[in-house]
């Protein structure tokens, strides 16, 4: 049944229901009518229609209106919170807050409801500046919002709230500051159902968060642009019992001058992998991100490892993926030595130009240097189980790449990559990735966010080449109900060709 046959079904029961005589409304299947209506779950204006035609329609449609809510403003968070006053607010499952500048005013006075969503799954939660600056001191209200928010996770701590909330997501910034203490929101960590955390612009220095090690239900970790010490990262890590994907990485686009982060050291590469060892027996997935960017004219030193002391990552024996972006060369050390995991499967290397490393092939059993590839010999030496290995480029400040393979000698090169990796078992992807100008992470709602397309694969038996001349990313997400613009996606019918080898 398409969206019209849906909305003009829809339009026909809203009829019957209006007209009282007609005994054909007590002959419908309320299964079928709470099938059609959660069909139309993303066409929130019919389904408000429909709504209002009688009580009935009202009672069938109202888990649908409320369980995803987007807030964008202190007086929608006044209005929905008097509309949740009374069994509403059980239907609440997905709970977006995201108060626009000089629009959060209201926002604190709707934390107490978000306590009594005994169903809500998922909780976003954004303050007016995150990534773009941070609160002053002398329009703060900061104090206020979050005041509110530390009340409803120490309420979750006592079992008042939150306690199916499986995932979180907090993108904030500090009073005065870029970062937030996490450590002022301890509860967070202890919330019995999460399975998934996801955090902005916070400063994670504690070492007691008042949690038995290894006893969370936290499966997934996302750490954006925070500033950690080694031991308050170990005390984080300790926590989950089974921690299987985790994004990590040091402080990239925030000022290094950061106030809550004053009189304590960031965590070298090497205290942040100590720090992940207590997850080697469940780890599957790791993106660390670097503080420098990457570039084709960098030198990237090899560190030799000797074989004493840490194990590095052999013993992660669960780890499949793993993904560079930047300088990284604590860890593509590891991946060129005995330390390496030894079951990984994919690799993925992220590289911050428009192609240039390709324009000089791996030596071939260097030891002096890691090149800005691994020669295909070198990785398989110690990465035998490795299957597929992406090289993702994301330029900076770039929107159109339109020249990447124009050069023939660099079509040549990847060709003659592709085919050595190939010949040992691995399958070798180029991929593309724009930022949208000026933006940097976290990516926050209505703002452009990277989006990865395939330039470079191996199609049955020829040599794919792709070319993406006009490029658009989607925005971060639309308000259920709001389309994508048309101009929002990738255009596809940019330049490709197929080359036999």
């Amino acid at each position: 049944m398409t969206s019209i046959d849906i909305r003009a079904y829809l339009t026909l029961i809203g009829l019957l229901f209006a007209c009282p005589t007609m005994s054909l409304l007590f002959s419908l299947p309320t299964e079928l009518l709470l099938a059609v209506i959660d069909a139309m779950d993303s066409d929130s204006d019919s389904l408000r229609h429909f709504a209002v035609t009688c009580k009935l329609a009202c009672l069938l449609t109202e888990p649908i209106l409320y369980r995803t809510l987007l807030v964008t403003s202190g007086s929608e968070a006044s209005r929905l919170a008097q509309a949740l006053q009374q069994h509403r607010a059980d239907f609440v499952q997905s709970l977006d807050l995201r108060p626009q500048y000089r629009g959060e005013e209201g926002i604190e006075d709707f934390t107490p409801t978000i306590s009594v969503m005994t169903h809500l799954r998922s909780l976003s939660v954004e303050s007016p500046f995150a990534n773009y600056g941070r609160w002053h001191h002398s329009e703060s209200r900061w104090e206020v919002i979050t005041g509110a928010f530390r009340a409803l996770f120490q309420s979750a701590q006592s079992g008042v709230g939150l306690q199916s909330l499986e995932s979180l997501e907090i993108h904030w910034t500090g009073d005065g500051s870029e970062l937030w203490m996490l450590t002022e929101f301890k509860p967070i960590l202890a919330l019995p159902a999460l399975r998934s955390l996801t955090i902005s612009s916070a400063a994670i220095v504690a070492e007691d968060w008042g949690v038995n090690e290894g006893t969370t239900a936290l499966h997934h970790l996302e750490l954006i642009e925070c500033f950690v010490t080694g031991r308050g990262l170990y005390a984080v890590l300790s926590l989950p019992r089974a921690l299987r994907s985790c994004h990590l990485g040091q402080l990239r686009h925030t000022r290094r001058d950061v106030e809550n982060a004053r009189g304590h050291e960031e965590a070298s590469p090497k205290e942040q992998l100590d720090a992940l060892r207590s997850q080697r027996h469940a780890l599957q997935s790791l993106v660390w991100k670097d503080a420098g960017f990457s570039h084709s004219s960098d030198g990237v030193p090899y560190v030799a490892m000797s074989t004493s002391g840490s194990p590095g990552l052999s013993d992660f024996t669960e780890l499949h993926t793993l993904t560079l972006d930047g300088h990284c060369a604590f860890f593509l050390s590891l991946l060129l030595s005995d330390r390496a995991p030894p079951n990984l499967h994919r690799l993925r290397l992220v590289w911050h130009d428009n192609g240039v490393i390709f324009d000089v092939l791996p030596a071939h059993g260097g030891s002096t240097s890691i090149p800005n590839i691994p020669h295909p010999e070198a990785l398989l030496r110690y990465l035998p189980t490795l299957r597929h290995l992406d090289v993702v480029l994301s330029p900076v400040g770039s929107s159109s790449l339109s020249a990447l393979w124009e050069n023939e000698a660099r079509r040549d090169r990847v060709r003659q990559l592709s085919g050595e990796l190939r010949a040992r078992g691995v399958q070798f992807c180029v991929y593309m990735a724009w930022r949208g100008p000026g933006l940097v992470p976290p990516y926050l709602f209505g703002e452009y966010v990277p989006v990865e397309k395939s330039v470079y694969e191996y199609r049955g038996e020829v040599d794919w080449f792709g070319d993406a001349v006009s490029v658009r990313v989607p925005r971060t997400r639309a308000p259920a109900g709001v389309e994508q613009d048309s101009d929002s996606e990738w255009e596809d019918d940019s330049q490709s060709e197929e080359d036999s080898e």
